[in-house]
């Protein structure tokens, strides 16, 4: 089977622009290397059945920030990284929850709930420990008539009529709600967790404070999350004397440029994450939902004008994003995302020597930096100048090799050049990453064909048939 790569336009940069606009990976954890236990296939079970009925969010800015909150806080409190795996969920409401396995959902509207990265680390450390503690099969009773499906519609908030139905003459009751005592459970080991990991302990009752808000300004919607939580004011309520009389929250504390850097890209979150309205708000009112009050002074002017590029450009909106980036360039000319950003949207508008300028100053100043040796790979890949383009995509594979765009654009690039084997191997991984295990196996075995046995090559895809058929996913 073969990757089709026909587009409508005749140019490869035209599906460069839809690649960055729409995201480009769900960049899943490492897989774990020991046999899948059964909660581990229920897991599985559940993330196949969401997929095929549910949108995700793959955007980079967010899938990324929410990877490497949630493994930061699983490899301080030694748990095994490779078990863990998360997921965003395009869907407005508030919510987060987990499925055995280590599989970690959380909902877009919940993170445009959340003040800042503290808040997100309390959410994710509080789901990380019910999977921990094992909440999950102290009422298996509860679900134990449930089939994946309607499990999936229950806590993703949709799905098929005949699960909703389902759902609706168990009153609703079947929620895979934890107990009270199971929360309270995951609340403390939350916070020594946070601790570890060294966030503020504060960011769970800070989250708390951000639902209860949201109640307040929504009388008429029950928060989700409160709805598959129970108990949230007596918890928020337990969080807070645990934090007054008995709490030492003496981790270490980020540094200024540290604590600076945070909050600019949680601004970044909330800039991509706005930027999905076809009608973005009037520039003060996004300004106020990046909670760019944060930032400090010395910086605002030059993330002002970074963060509305961004929003601007993931919108798709190039041509009032250029002004802002030249704008934050004006005011820093050091920064090599400023120039990559930059390179995308004159890429976008057809203008390849600013864009090739702009993606050449990125890798000057960054030269780790993936991004700008992607667009250099594609502005060579358009322009037929094979070999360059196969190398910026090659060196942008070495920097993140979970990134699929990167893995899509040497897939196209091996096959312009006529090397087939490659081209399947690279299509693979870029069906593997995007989680679909079927096509990415059909593309290995594609490539297996094509290679001599006993090779590097010929290793490299038998590593990747068997990781796939281990874990399925």
């Amino acid at each position: 089977m073969e990757l089709d790569f026909r587009v409508k336009s005749k140019s490869y940069i035209s599906v460069f622009m839809v690649f960055l606009l729409l995201g480009c990976s769900a960049y899943p954890a490492a897989r774990k290397e020991e046999p899948p236990a059964p909660s581990k296939e229920m897991g599985k079970a559940f993330v196949r059945e969401a997929l095929q009925h549910y949108q995700f969010v793959k955007d980079t800015e967010v899938v990324k920030l929410v990877n490497s909150v949630g493994l930061r806080i699983v490899k301080t409190i030694g748990a095994n990284p490779d078990s863990y795996h998360f997921f965003v969920v395009r869907e407005n409401q508030p919510n987060a929850f987990a499925i055995p396995g280590g599989y970690i959902f959380i909902f877009d509207g919940l993170l445009l709930q959340l003040r800042d990265e503290e808040e997100l680390a309390g959410v994710l450390a509080h789901e990380i420990a019910h999977v921990e503690r094992n909440h999950f099969f102290k009422d298996a009773k509860k679900v134990a008539a449930l089939d994946i499906a309607t499990i999936a519609a229950i806590l993703l908030g949709g799905g098929s009529p005949a699960a909703l139905t389902i759902a609706g003459a168990a009153n609703l009751d079947i929620r895979l709600q934890f107990s009270r005592d199971n929360e309270t459970e995951a609340d403390s080991y939350a916070l020594r967790y946070l601790e570890r990991g060294g966030y503020s302990s504060e960011g769970l009752l800070n989250f708390f404070d951000s639902l209860i808000r949201y109640e307040r300004f929504n009388p008429q919607t029950v928060p989700a999350y409160a709805s598959t939580h129970p108990g949230l004011g007596e918890r928020r309520d337990s969080v807070a004397n645990f934090l007054l009389k008995e709490h030492d929250n003496s981790s270490e504390k980020p540094d200024a440029s540290a604590k600076t850097d945070r909050i600019i890209n949680w601004s970044r979150l909330q800039a991509t994450l706005l930027s999905r309205d076809e009608q973005l708000k009037d520039e003060s009112t996004l300004l106020q939902s990046m909670k760019i009050e944060k930032i400090p002074d010395g910086n605002r002017e030059e993330a002002v004008n970074y963060l509305l590029g961004l929003a601007y450009m993931k919108a798709g909106r190039c041509s009032d994003a250029i002004p802002k980036y030249l704008a934050a360039i004006g005011i820093n000319k050091e920064n090599h995302i400023y120039y990559a950003d930059l390179a995308f949207c004159y890429l976008k508008q057809q203008e390849l020597e600013k864009s090739r300028e702009a993606a050449a100053k990125s890798i000057s100043l960054g030269k780790d930096y993936a991004p700008a040796h992607v667009i250099m790979g594609i502005i060579e890949l358009d322009s037929d100048n094979l070999p360059e383009a196969i190398t910026h995509l090659e060196n942008a594979l070495k920097i993140d090799e979970e990134d699929s765009m990167t893995n899509f654009y040497l897939a196209m690039g091996y096959r312009k050049s006529g090397d087939v084997a490659r081209e399947a191997f690279y299509s693979a991984r870029y069906f593997k990453i995007n989680l679909d295990p079927d096509r990415a196996l059909a593309e290995l075995n594609r490539a297996k064909e094509l290679v001599k046995a006993d090779t590097p090559m010929h290793f490299r895809i038998m590593q990747e048939i068997e990781e796939i058929k281990r874990e399925g996913l």
